[in-house]
């Protein structure tokens, strides 16, 4: 008796487990997002553009080299980070749709920019 009410238990539990093999996308590919590298240099982003697969959440490694504080900012992506002389941050970003996203150095917006384009 105990027996049979297992077998029910595994084939009732089967099709989600099916379901959850095939549906979902591995786990070495869900738990390690892309990660871009950005350096500031002369108050200058290099490079000033990324290109990054859409619905993918990804993280932009920023290193500032200059001798000079710069704020990171994005309106399209709603973040200001400040990163002081000769560190580094990453900054990690949700997945986002097809598109383009602009970033730039708040301390010197005129040359500090950059873009984020999301293929289709």
């Amino acid at each position: 008796m105990i027996l049979t009410g297992m077998r029910w238990i595994s084939f009732r539990i089967f099709p989600v487990l099916f379901f959850l093999l095939f549906t979902l996308p591995p786990l070495s590919e869900a738990s390690t997002p892309k990660i871009f590298s950005l350096s500031i240099k002369d108050h200058r982003f290099h490079p000033d553009l990324i290109n990054a697969q859409k619905n993918q959440p990804f993280t932009i490694h920023v290193t500032n080299n200059d001798d000079h504080p710069e704020e990171f900012e994005s309106y399209d992506l709603e973040f200001e980070i400040i990163i002081l002389p000769h560190r580094s941050i990453d900054v990690p970003i949700r997945p986002l749709p097809s598109g383009s996203y602009e970033f730039f150095g708040d301390f010197h917006p005129r040359t500090a920019k950059g873009l984020i384009k999301i293929a289709p």
